[in-house]
């Protein structure tokens, strides 16, 4: 601390002056002021202001000044010394001598009267000092007053001779050292503040502090931007007119913690721990802890992808972007069925969003702690595929792994296991499959011993189940086994209010992703996409706005630019033949080709809506329409 933060405010100018030659020794400069008791106090909450830190005074000055401010006083000392000179001094005028106040040490300064050759009786420095000096000095004979600065203008008004007792050099550096000392202990405290707020303020968790009186003392970085708040908007201010939602009351008035309560703000759920701070049995206030569930919700996924080895699902029922009252019910329905743990079975052409409401099934489910285990059954060989679900001992097979290998199903005990393309399974491994499904039990191939499963199947498929039943191409018992629940996705061509939404998600990861802006669109772009079949649906789509992003970075998209884009990807039919498109055309004419060759190649129109997921009288329209 710099000396210039010191000031002193002496009451008499001969100890200003004083102070000032014993800063000039030691090379260096205070402020100083001459004023008394009340002037004083007006003086010091000034320099105060100017940035004063330690002030030094002295009696009754330094006591008025300290009842007035919170910043430290030193009180210049009254050495013996400086007693025995005044007293010498007094003792010129006559011998018996009236000591005024100095209650702390009258009986010590006694022992002088036999060495001084002095008679000393002392009077209270109390509220009444006038009416006992008068008293004292008159009944007893008294010659003159010593005592504090205060006491001149008592003496002068009634006509008694009077000495104050001055400090000396040697009480003034005595409290100049001090003041340094004191300086030294305050900074290294500002340092440990600071060390602190600065720790308080760095944290991911929103703090804030209360006094004994419910008073907000401190609040941190992360509670003003959790809560938004500003600091001085809260600062010294009752918790209950601010705060009311966080229960500091129970910490306070029943020495209570209360953990994990969860609060609203501005769109945001928070979770809030409050505790008692005590100083032995007495509580001195209270300090909250406030996180966002959004980041705890964040970690605990971290933990679960770590402990489930990267098996766990992405997907929430809020990422499913929608503006279509089906789908809405859709999702009503599925967050129903994951309240429990039957099969279910999910239906729907390729790139309807089958696999992300498996997901969102497992994380709205109680199992969402546990693992989410995704296997595409037409992705792999069959006999590879029933090893790989089931699990293997060693010496099961030419290549099998030393010690065997678990299947998908124990890997996903206690969680759930998503079986997508379930139609292409074989027979021998839909038998396999409905074992587990019957008895919650799976045998590893090459095993002889049953391993118990508590495992939850979703699965799902793009193909009609019941006409592979009916073809005894797959098992009537593993399908009704699989069919307790089911979900149909309806394809992107039905819910054509959900692409401008789709659009506007998939640009914003899409962006993210290749780094590119994404474009704009006319009006007219906007119409032709929502009017396009997109018969491959979201993925499709997603496909499509990625080559967008990649070509119109940034730019405007016109009808133009769409067209000539589809025109390159016009292979977007399983088992549909090559289709020629004329870039001049308009989109319904380009769809109405599409719909020509498809019925070229189906027996008849029913066969080629079927192909096509659309009605026989969508067919006609949109054929009406682009022969237009």
């Amino acid at each position: 601390m710099r000396s210039t933060e010191i000031a002193l405010i002496a009451p008499y100018k001969e100890l200003a002056t004083l102070v000032m030659e014993a800063c000039e020794e030691w090379g260096e400069e205070i402020h100083v002021a001459i004023a008394n008791t009340s002037e004083g106090v007006l003086i010091a909450k000034k320099l105060i202001e100017k940035g004063v830190k330690i002030l030094i005074s002295r009696g009754d000055t330094a006591s008025a000044i300290r009842s007035a401010v919170n910043i430290p006083v030193v009180d210049i000392p009254i050495t013996s010394w400086d007693i025995i000179k005044t007293l010498k001094e007094a003792k010129k005028i006559g011998k018996k001598i009236a000591v005024v106040g100095l209650e702390d040490i009258i009986y010590e300064i006694k022992d002088l009267e036999g060495i001084l050759g002095i008679e000393l009786f002392h009077i209270p420095d109390d509220s009444d000092i006038e009416g006992h000096l008068l008293w004292t000095m008159r009944n007893m004979e008294l010659d003159v007053v010593v005592g504090r600065y205060n006491i001149n203008s008592i003496c002068k008004k009634h006509g008694f001779p009077a000495f104050f007792i001055k400090s000396g050099k040697q009480a003034v550096r005595q409290a100049l050292k001090q003041a340094h000392e004191v300086a030294s202990a305050k900074r290294q405290e500002w340092v440990n503040f600071e060390r602190l707020y600065s720790v308080l303020n760095s944290t991911y968790e929103g703090i804030i502090a209360v006094d004994q009186q419910g008073s907000i003392s401190f609040i941190n970085k992360q509670a003003k931007k959790l809560l938004t708040l500003n600091k001085e908007d809260i600062l010294a201010k009752h918790y209950s007119k601010v705060l009311p939602f966080i229960p500091f009351e129970d910490a306070l008035r029943f020495k209570h913690a209360r953990i994990g309560n969860l609060c609203h703000k501005e769109g945001k759920t928070l979770v809030n721990n409050v505790v008692p701070i005590n100083i032995g049995a007495d509580v001195i206030g209270a300090v909250c802890t406030i996180k966002d569930i959004d980041y705890i919700q964040s970690i605990k996924q971290k933990i679960k992808q770590d402990s489930n080895d990267g098996l766990i699902a992405r997907y929430n029922f809020d990422d499913i972007v929608t503006n279509s009252e089906e789908m809405r019910k859709i999702i009503e329905r599925a967050k129903k069925y994951a309240c429990v743990d039957s099969t279910v079975l999910i239906t729907g052409e390729t790139g309807t969003g089958k696999e992300m409401f498996a997901q969102s099934i497992h994380n709205y489910s109680e199992r969402r702690e546990g693992p989410f285990v995704s296997v595409n059954c037409a992705a792999l060989p069959q006999n590879l595929l029933e090893s790989e679900l089931f699990g293997y001992e060693e010496g099961a097979f030419t290549g099998a792994k030393k010690g065997g290998k678990k299947g998908l199903f124990e890997l996903a005990n206690y969680g759930t296991i998503f079986l997508d393309e379930i139609g292409e399974i074989s027979q021998a491994t839909q038998a396999r499959l409905l074992r587990v499904l019957q008895q919650r039990e799976v045998m590893r191939i090459g095993g002889d011993k049953v391993i118990p499963v508590n495992v939850r199947v979703v699965a799902a498929t793009n193909k009609k189940i019941e006409e592979l039943v009916n073809k005894d191409m797959f098992r009537r018992d593993l399908y009704h086994r699989l069919n307790v629940l089911n979900l149909r996705i309806p394809p992107l061509r039905e819910r054509k209010k959900d692409i401008p939404l789709l659009i506007a998600a998939l640009f914003k990861k899409l962006s993210a992703r290749l780094k590119n802006k994404p474009p704009k669109f006319t009006r007219e772009a906007v119409k032709m996409l929502e009017n396009y079949l997109w018969l491959g649906n979201v993925r499709e789509l997603e496909n499509f706005l990625e080559r967008l992003i990649v070509i119109k970075s940034g730019g405007t998209v016109e009808k133009k630019d769409i067209i000539e884009i589809m025109g390159e990807v016009n292979d977007n039919l399983n088992d549909s033949p090559k289709i020629t498109l004329n870039m001049n055309d308009t989109l319904e004419e380009m769809e109405s080709k599409i719909i020509k060759e498809i019925i070229k190649i189906s027996k008849n129109k029913e066969e080629a809506a079927k192909r096509l997921g659309i009605s026989t009288t969508t067919i006609w329209r949109k054929l009406k329409t682009g022969s237009k």
